[in-house]
């Protein structure tokens, strides 16, 4: 396995601005694009994906890319011919902001303009409403999920908004998890779904009488009940509760891993101050300036038997690191390993600000960037002696020591030189042992997706692939029905064009060989933007997993 280096990436001459594209025109109704090569036969399905799509309205413009009008983007595949469709999110954040001609919602990274509906006294009133009764942005922006046969789009409120898979019309009204699970401020955008349909989440509560906790949910698949249908909502129920280790400051998540036998929540110093956030809400700020980076401290592992939801009692930490995402986790052994794109800092999200990004030369530093890192968590320690190496995996340089305080302290791996975010794996093998990591390429110019990149985890093997004035997107594994291998089947990703913003292109990848299969491109009603993540839904099945 590589040893850790400095980052490659790929030097670029060119930034066409893409993060700060704007679509004024949707493409409703679908249009076929131009099939170059071979689709595969037997792939056959949607790909629905989910992005930033809207820089602002009026003459008010959003402050971060998390804030961005959601645009709902997807690709039917079906008889050797594919269509491609656009279309916004109908939140009522979006219907607000638009009705006003103006940003009157607060978002991550963009506080809100005051309302020309409201009365000052109604304005006057909004300060006074408790924590857990205020309106949430539900501008859902961030991936999408089915639970059962409804398909949702999700950012990292305690809101979703169901879209209907055939014709991406948002259905019906809003939907709240805090009216299915008590007390739900935030959850992430990236559930673990099993092979039944349940799916798996993470959320927190910021005023449970215990205090700020993490509360890992599950989402039984629809079910009958008396003769009625119930939905994976209606089932909802708590697994565990994780208690806030600091109760004023509770950790930033964006997702995190689970096995066939464990949850793991990885706890990271980028840190929400709730006396800044209460502050914040009754001025109108962002909630992003009420998160604070506390470097000194260390990253903490929590580990939770699935079965029971016992919280195991042994502690884990490792120097500060910020992570959005987890690659796959898995049991060997008797140890966890762990694998997630890991950033120095959590002053990474300051790349993310549009004033950064609408820059044609800004250019971040490599080491702010992502790489994939390993950490190995030893499930037996007790009565292991201090500072010896209790590690026994073959084939890893990651360590786990114990400290005096009785804290297993783990070092890392960096499995790869190269830089690489939105991980995504063939997710058959998700929570088991696995080779493959599928990602992009995140550039310090323009914090752009250049390339992308594979990566045999157990080798260090790394290949990318690359166009020429063409952008990716997050790769996404289909597997071949009946495969009985892990890369048996295709990567789907988007091509952006950096000089044509009506142009985009479903590409088709070879798992093995990383070369291209076939491209499908299209000319969009308008222009098409960048997005974050996606599902496959593969024709007449009836469970959909990442």
């Amino acid at each position: 396995m590589a040893a850790n280096h400095s980052p490659v990436y790929l030097k670029e001459t060119n930034n066409s601005l893409i993060w700060t594209r704007s679509c004024e025109k949707e493409t409703t109704e679908p249009v076929e694009g131009k099939v170059k090569g071979e689709l595969p036969q037997w792939l056959s399905g949607r790909l629905t994906r989910n992005g930033p799509g809207k820089t602002g309205f009026g003459d008010t413009q959003f402050n971060h890319l998390f804030d961005m009008s959601a645009l709902i983007h997807q690709f039917n595949i079906s008889d050797g011919r594919v269509t491609y469709q656009s279309r916004f999110i109908q939140s009522d954040t979006y219907k607000k902001n638009l009705r006003a001609n103006r940003i009157i919602v607060t978002e991550f990274g963009t506080g809100a303009y005051p309302d020309p509906c409201k009365t000052l006294f109604q304005r006057f009133m909004t300060f006074f409403t408790p924590l857990t009764k205020r309106e949430m942005t539900d501008n859902c922006l961030v991936s999408v999920c089915h639970f059962g046969d409804e398909l949702y789009a999700m950012t990292e409120t305690n809101v979703m908004r169901r879209i209907d898979p055939e014709t991406l019309e948002t259905v019906g009204e809003k939907t709240t998890l805090d009216d299915y699970l008590v007390a739900v401020n935030t959850a992430t955008a990236h559930p673990h779904i099993d092979p039944d349909g349940t799916v798996y989440n993470m959320a927190s509560s910021f005023a449970s009488k215990e205090g700020p906790q993490y509360c890992i949910a599950k989402f039984p698949p629809p079910a009958m009940v008396n003769g009625k249908k119930k939905s994976s909502l209606e089932q909802a129920s708590v697994v565990t509760k994780i208690p806030c280790q600091n109760k004023m400051f509770p950790s930033y998540y964006h997702s995190f891993g689970i096995t066939d036998n464990y949850f793991i929540f990885v706890e990271q110093p980028f840190l929400l101050n709730l006396k800044k956030f209460l502050v914040s809400m009754l001025l109108g700020k962002s909630f992003l300036s009420a998160m604070e980076w506390h470097g000194k401290h260390k990253t903490k592992f929590h580990v939770v038997r699935r079965d029971t939801g016992e919280i195991i009692t042994t502690k884990y930490a490792s120097d500060a690191f910020l992570t959005f995402h987890h690659t796959n986790a898995y049991e060997e052994d008797g140890h966890l390993v762990v694998d997630l794109c890991a950033i120095k800092s959590g002053e990474v999200i300051s790349q993310f600000l549009l004033k950064n990004l609408s820059k044609a030369d800004y250019t971040v530093s490599p080491q702010d960037l992502s790489v994939h890192r390993r950490y190995v968590l030893p499930l037996r320690t007790e009565g292991a002696r201090i500072d010896t190496n209790l590690v026994t995996l073959k084939g890893t340089k990651c360590t786990a020591r114990k400290l005096k305080d009785g804290t297993i302290f783990l070092e890392g791996q960096d499995i790869s030189a190269n830089v690489i975010d939105l991980p995504r794996i063939n997710y058959k093998y998700n929570g088991k042992p696995y080779s493959f990591a599928y990602g992009v390429e995140v550039n310090p110019l323009g914090v752009q997706f250049s390339r992308l990149v594979k990566i045999n985890v157990r080798t260090g093997e790394t290949q990318v692939w690359h166009e020429e004035g063409k952008l990716v997107s997050e790769p996404v594994f289909v597997a071949a029905p009946d495969a009985t291998r892990e890369e048996e089947g295709v990567v789907l990703t988007i091509l952006l064009d950096r000089d044509n913003p009506a142009f985009v292109a479903l590409l088709v990848l070879d798992p093995t060989s990383w070369k291209e299969v076939a491209r499908v491109e299209f000319k969009a009603q308008g222009k098409v933007t960048q997005t974050f993540h996606g599902q496959f839904a593969a024709t007449g099945d009836s469970v959909h997993l990442f």
